[in-house]
């Protein structure tokens, strides 16, 4: 997991649950990649748990949550143009 990964995980950790979410929300991420950031960094579901219940494999929910990393990452770079992308 590469650094900028590491540190939006570890921010949104450090949120209440609440906030987290809303967070996560305000990127307007598609629906499944919401859903598959909120229940595993929010909620703390397993990528297991997580495929079982929305009924997709666990390959696609890891898909999902790089995808939606990527983009949160993106949103960041877009909002602060004088940090250097990587």
């Amino acid at each position: 997991m590469d650094p900028e990964t590491r540190a939006i995980r570890a921010m949104l950790c450090a949120m209440c649950p609440k906030r987290a979410v809303e967070y996560i929300k305000a990127f307007e991420l598609p629906p499944e990649e919401e859903m598959v950031l909120i229940e595993r960094e929010v909620r703390k579901r397993s990528v297991q748990q997580i495929a079982e219940t929305y009924k997709m494999s666990p390959e696609t929910v890891k898909h999902r949550r790089r995808a939606a990393f990527h983009k949160i990452k993106d949103g960041i770079h877009f909002s602060d143009p004088l940090q250097p992308f990587h």
